[in-house]
């Protein structure tokens, strides 16, 4: 699924993201594909005959996606179909080695492991992430500083444990840890400790998932 970011309101943090099912990631990449290649759009036969389902929903799939902002259409025009969408670029080949581990009580177990960090894993680029900056230290006691960078892959559907950015009714948006319910999940703050009155419980109902934090990238010093 694939995002863009919003504007900061005066209740709070506003995050306005557009998402992308599988199916319209797919019809999306075929429609980039056959006007890359042909130099022409496909017509709602052609997509239809494609996916195997009719004009009429191909073109039910077309109006999804102009709405969403990425399909431009002239009605009763011929291959009309313009996009303004490009497939998500192709991962690099940058690999660090691992040539130690800092171990607890400061010993550095440090030589050549074998094995390579490779950032682009950090990065979901079949699904299209993005990333949050965070701006002020309202979050610092999460461990998230000024200046950190959120790698957030839009998924509503979270993991035990995994950690959400949502939004809430109050138009906050925060970052907690999902956690599973017998019948509704939740939100809990990021240590996973919650307060003996649960005040610090948000019900699944109360917000909105954004997405899933995939990683944090914090760069030290200006150089």
């Amino acid at each position: 699924m694939a995002p863009a970011a919003g504007a900061e309101s005066s209740q709070g943090v506003s995050f306005c993201a557009v998402y992308f099912t599988d199916r319209q990631l797919k019809l999306l990449a075929f429609l980039h594909a056959r006007i890359e290649a042909d130099g022409k759009a496909p017509t709602l036969k052609e997509i239809g005959e494609h996916f195997g389902f009719s004009r009429v929903t191909a073109l039910q799939h077309l109006r999804a996606l102009e709405k969403k902002g990425t399909v431009r259409r002239v009605k009763h025009q011929w291959r009309s179909i313009e996009l303004d969408w490009k497939p998500a670029p192709e991962k690099r080949d940058v690999k660090l080695p691992i040539t130690g581990r800092l171990l607890s009580g400061g010993r550095l177990d440090y030589g050549q492991r074998g094995t390579d960090f490779d950032p682009s894993d950090l990065i979901p680029t079949e699904r299209h992430g993005h990333v949050v900056r965070v701006v002020g230290d309202q979050l610092a006691a999460d461990g998230f500083h000024d200046g950190a960078l959120l790698v957030i892959e839009p998924r509503s559907t979270p993991r035990v444990g995994e950690l959400v950015l949502a939004a809430l009714q109050d138009g906050r948006a925060v970052i907690r840890r999902w956690e599973a319910g017998a019948i509704e999940g939740a939100l809990v703050p990021v240590t996973g400790a919650v307060a003996p009155d649960r005040s610090d419980r948000i019900p699944a109902r109360r917000a909105r998932i954004l997405g899933v934090v995939k990683a944090q990238v914090v760069r030290y010093g200006s150089g």
